[in-house]
């Protein structure tokens, strides 16, 4: 019996994860869905996600932050160096969306996030016990070259190479959440963590409301994709996935959010015809096999 329940519960962690996995991948159709109905702004989108999120995370982790919140001030540091990332990855991954698509934006900025942990782990923690990861490194760069200079559409090469560069600089960032969430994760529940990034992360983005006033009431002119925005892909997704995790295996969780990239890349896709190029879909492998290898390797 102690078995089966075992099991059971590692059934219901992978499907957990999984999901939310899935969900977080539709954070970039609704964004693209915003700016095709709308008149609003990256800049906006980015701001409304994490504004609205915030205290609907704080609600879901209050016991977790309520028991923890002595270890979360005590890292304050800590906690406020993973909001600003976590406003900075809204603000580039949005704004690549916008620029270069679904697909382009999402590989880039998620892909090469567990290579780039792995280098910054060992420059700024000094994390020495590991190779670097050579092999992830050379796949992801050759997976964003392809990407970006074998285009399978008539975008110029200048606009593919600026949305690289924007995916790029949200997966720099994503990085960092990752490396702060895992300093405080020794000692506080992931998703407490992740509702502190997002509040100090709202309060962070939110001069921006002065600077895009017209976008942030436009995207109303949508209300229920902002909606979607903000429970789908943001607190539902974080619930499932982190209410998973503590159950399931680090390297199962390490193939399985790759089922970020790959459900935005369909839905990319499916419902604004980016199709990708012999050469593209090469680089989409090669970005994917360099996630889950780093993934896995950690």
């Amino acid at each position: 019996m102690a078995n089966q329940a075992h099991d059971n519960a590692a059934v219901i962690g992978l499907i957990l994860v999984f999901t939310g996995a899935i969900l977080w991948g539709t954070a970039g159709p609704a964004s693209q869905f915003l700016y095709d109905g709308t008149d609003t702004s990256p800049m906006a989108v980015a701001l409304l996600r994490i504004a609205l999120a915030a205290p609907l995370l704080l609600l879901v982790a209050a016991p977790a932050l309520r028991r923890h919140w002595r270890d979360l001030r005590s890292r304050l540091g800590t906690v406020l160096i993973g909001g600003v990332c976590i406003a900075l990855y809204q603000t580039f991954y949005f704004q690549a969306v916008a620029v270069s698509g679904v697909t382009l934006a999402t590989l880039t900025a998620l892909c090469p996030v567990p290579v780039l942990v792995a280098v910054l782990a060992r420059v700024v923690l000094g994390e020495r016990d590991r190779p670097i990861p050579w092999l992830g490194i050379i796949a992801a760069s050759a997976g964003t070259l392809l990407l970006v200079g074998t285009p399978g559409t008539s975008a110029p090469a200048s606009q593919l190479a600026q949305g690289a560069a924007l995916g790029l600089m949200a997966s720099l960032a994503f990085s960092g959440i990752a490396l702060t969430g895992r300093a405080l994760g020794e000692s506080v529940p992931p998703l407490a963590v992740t509702a502190a990034f997002f509040t100090v992360g709202a309060v962070a983005l939110s001069p921006v409301i002065l600077a895009v006033p017209q976008g942030i009431a436009a995207a109303f002119d949508s209300v229920g994709m902002v909606a979607f925005l903000v429970l789908v892909p943001t607190v539902v997704a974080y619930s499932l996935f982190y209410g998973g995790v503590g159950r399931t295996p680090a390297a199962v969780t390490g193939v399985l959010i790759v089922a970020e990239p790959l459900t935005a890349a369909t839905l990319g896709w499916a419902l604004f015809d980016e199709g990708l190029s012999t050469m593209q879909i090469t680089g989409a492998a090669l970005l994917c096999v360099a996630m889950v290898k780093a993934a896995l390797e950690r």
